[in-house]
């Protein structure tokens, strides 16, 4: 079964965001479980939304890379998740993904001007 699962992050900033992903390696090598991330600013911090294969995949990976990660930047934010099962996904405009997600400001190196 697919999950969609939720990281509503409290306080973190763009520039801890980053130094997260770049420190667990995930935009060069990804948990093979993942089929998508998204994040997007909120009043609060971030919300992180991802599709995932299984849960057991995602929970190995939050014990295996982003809490280790986060612990060696000393990046301690208060954090829910939650984790439900996918009932639906539509993606019309699937192939313009790439280019759209280069030209995004959280993007490892964001297209100048975008």
């Amino acid at each position: 079964m697919t999950f969609v699962t939720t990281l509503d992050i409290t306080g973190l900033t763009p520039e801890e965001y980053r130094a997260v992903l770049d420190k667990m390696g995930v935009e060069t090598r990804p948990a093979t479980g993942i089929f998508l991330h998204l994040t997007t600013a909120t009043d609060f911090g971030y919300r992180i939304v991802e599709i995932w294969d299984s849960k057991e995949g995602f929970e190995e990976f939050l014990e295996k890379r982003l809490a280790p990660a986060s612990k060696a930047l000393g990046i301690e934010r208060k954090t829910v998740i939650s984790i439900t099962p996918l009932h639906n996904f539509f993606a019309p405009r699937l192939d313009e993904l790439p280019g759209l997600a280069t030209s995004l400001p959280g993007a490892p190196n964001p297209v100048a001007g975008t």
